[in-house]
């Protein structure tokens, strides 16, 4: 998981901060950017402890679905599936 956070070394804010930045264009959240970096940062950091740092391919699913839960709390009008595609479609950061 998170292949620029755990193996290049881009960190856990750098990571938040392309995701956020993708969701506000996509879901056109206003006003709360700075929030949903700062909740999506803390959230990968708690995803990659959870795994002690054993993180695997096969983890990647649960690991969107808590990201795409915790974006839907600032687009609470979003569907989860929508949420989900979006989150698929920046699995090349993840």
């Amino acid at each position: 998981m998170l292949y620029n956070f755990f193996v290049s070394g881009t960190g856990a804010a750098g990571v938040a901060q392309t995701i956020a930045n993708a969701a506000v264009k996509r879901f056109n959240i206003v006003g709360e950017a700075a929030a949903l970096v700062s909740s999506l940062t803390y959230k990968l950091k708690v995803i990659y402890r959870s795994f002690d740092g054993d993180f695997s391919w096969t983890d990647l699913g649960g690991a969107i679905l808590d990201l795409g839960q915790l974006i839907l709390t600032f687009i609470p009008a979003g569907k989860i599936t929508n949420v989900i595609a979006f989150l698929w479609d920046m699995s090349t950061i993840l």
